[in-house]
């Protein structure tokens, strides 16, 4: 990595606390989130659960800019993200998975992998703005040196990212990402948003899908990188309550779009408004998940 990069990179190691105040979405007559409080500081590990229709997803779309909330602030360290649309938010050093699988289907594994490095080779957002549209262009076309060697150092890194996830994705980087397994395309998305060196790392059901060996494998990758990158804050939507047990150190739980209960995993799992919850009740849902 040259060294204006490392240096514009190591400057925001530290983005400070994702915070969100009041947040409340609607759609139509569903209240999705409900006044949504809690803050989240830098390097946690957090985990978002609950059932079915409890707002999880959609808080993840309202941290990103894919919906924007009806009241309520949104904020990453000094950064309102209130307002701001995906790519800003994004170039701020937040990335993510999806619930539903989403790839490129006509790119290989390793293009699929590059796409995630956009921000870091245009500049933008935590780094300097090296390289505007024009620029771009020119660079590609002329093939200028200092274009060049950074993109040579961000498919290294890309190289590395996919070797994280052992012979999982490297021994197929050249292979289309439509010919991959189901779970080895949800590992391509969370390889994609990794490679990026996000601060804000959100994950979407990251194990949905995957039979148990899998299940352990990435849990034991996400655990990995929590050790490995202390000042990355990480925000997990999970179903897999072991898998909440093994790598959270703080669970909050939604239910009908509000925070029910913020606590340890021991607490909150064993809460009886929890088991409740997940037992279900007669009661219509008031809220999209």
């Amino acid at each position: 990595m040259s060294a204006a990069l490392t240096q514009a990179l190591a400057a925001h190691r530290h983005p400070g606390a994702l915070v969100l105040e009041g947040v409340t979405r609607r759609f139509g007559g569903l209240v999705a989130t409900n006044e949504v409080t809690f803050t989240v500081p830098g390097g946690e590990l957090l985990a978002i659960v609950g059932p079915n229709g409890a707002g999880k997803s959609t808080l993840v779309q309202l941290i990103t800019g894919f919906v924007r909330p009806d009241a309520g602030r949104i904020r990453l360290g000094p950064h309102d993200l209130t307002r701001l649309p995906p790519e800003r938010i994004s170039a701020l050093g937040v990335a993510r998975s999806f619930q539903t699988s989403r790839v490129f289907p006509g790119l290989t594994v390793l293009e699929s992998v590059l796409v995630g490095t956009q921000v870091q080779l245009i500049g933008g957002g935590r780094l300097p703005r090296a390289f505007n549209t024009l620029a771009e262009t020119a660079s590609v076309l002329f093939g200028l040196p200092a274009y060049a060697a950074r993109r040579r150092l961000l498919e290294d890194r890309a190289e590395a990212t996919l070797k994280l996830f052992g012979d999982r994705l490297w021994p197929r980087r050249d292979a289309p990402a439509f010919s991959l397994s189901y779970a080895n395309r949800r590992r391509l998305e969370i390889a994609r948003a990794l490679v990026a060196e996000p601060d804000l790392l959100l994950l979407d059901e990251p194990t949905a899908g995957m039979n148990p060996t899998e299940t352990g494998e990435l849990a034991d990758l996400i655990a990995q990188l929590h050790a490995d990158r202390p000042a990355l804050t990480i925000v997990m939507i999970e179903h897999k309550l072991q898998v909440v047990r093994q790598l959270a150190s703080r669970v909050i739980v939604m239910n009908h779009g509000s925070v029910l209960v913020d606590a340890t995993p021991e607490e909150a799992l064993a809460d009886p408004r929890v088991v409740t919850a997940y037992l279900g009740r007669a009661e219509t849902s008031h809220a999209h998940g």
